[in-house]
């Protein structure tokens, strides 16, 4: 079993390289979905919204799905395609029968200067709760599986589902049902910022994390913190020459989708 299980992650991995051409689904996009109605850093109500990217489909086989979180320090950034690593991801992985949202967050341009980080993380985190929240309520109008979701973020977004996820301070287990959450996923993203050498939530879902070794603004160290926090619930992928970015090459792009398809087959069987 484990042979077969091995040699069919191989094939999965060399289907990789496939064209787009070569694939026959077509993707569809429903945008700009509200799926939170919350207040921002300047006390204005705001809605939240997200984008599904999913194929075109008829069976009736419910698949897992994907909350991306986008980077972008938590002051700038975007749910939409041509923002980050979204300008590929969602097309790949929709393609690949997963149902992809990708999902707004509350932003503070002027955390920094206001020293409003812990608010600011906080506030992120509840509403990527609000967004899981939404996908098991929805899930069935998009063919998605409620109890098999993932959560994938890139730097700022990388770092707020691991602390939601991983740590209590932020999102309560007791507030904030993470029941279906099966994997996460965090790029170019940091540590835990305030469990100190443990996990606080009771979550268990598998992680991997996918770095850079020349990251210059989330270094590989703190990568490596993270891994020794979640323990034995983590693994990481590590790209040599690469920084903090994963766009600009096919190699970049082939690396992560490479790494995440083959984790999430471990994860899915």
């Amino acid at each position: 079993m484990k042979l077969r299980k091995i040699f069919a992650a191989l094939i999965l991995t060399s289907e990789l390289c496939c064209s787009c051409s070569q694939k026959e689904s077509r993707i569809e996009v429903d945008r700009d979905i509200v799926f939170a109605e919350t207040t921002g850093y300047q006390g204005t109500d705001i809605q939240l919204k997200l984008d599904v990217y999913h194929d075109d489909k008829s069976d009736n086989e419910a698949r897992p799905a994907i909350i991306w979180v986008h980077g972008g320090g938590m002051y700038v950034g975007s749910k939409d395609a041509k923002w980050g690593l979204v300008s590929y991801l969602a097309d790949e992985m929709a393609q690949r029968n997963y149902v992809f949202f990708s999902i707004d967050y509350r932003l503070n341009p002027e955390w920094e200067a206001t020293g409003a980080f812990a608010p600011t993380i906080r506030n992120a985190a509840i509403d990527v709760a609000s967004a899981v929240d939404w996908v098991k309520a929805n899930a069935v109008t998009y063919g998605a599986d409620p109890e098999r979701i993932i959560l994938m973020g890139h730097s700022a977004g990388a770092e707020i589902i691991s602390n939601y996820y991983y740590s209590n301070a932020l999102t309560p287990d007791s507030l904030f049902d993470k029941n279906g959450i099966v994997a996460l996923i965090p790029i170019s993203g940091n540590r835990l910022f305030y469990d100190g050498d443990s996990c606080s939530g009771k979550g268990q879902a598998k992680c991997l994390i996918i770095h850079g070794d020349l990251d210059d603004m989330n270094p590989l160290s703190d990568a490596e913190t993270l891994l020794k926090q979640i323990g034995d619930k983590g693994q990481m992928s590590v790209m040599k020459g690469n920084g903090h970015m994963w766009t600009e090459t096919d190699e970049q792009k082939n690396f992560v989708i490479e790494n995440i398809i083959t984790f999430l087959y471990t994860i899915d069987k």
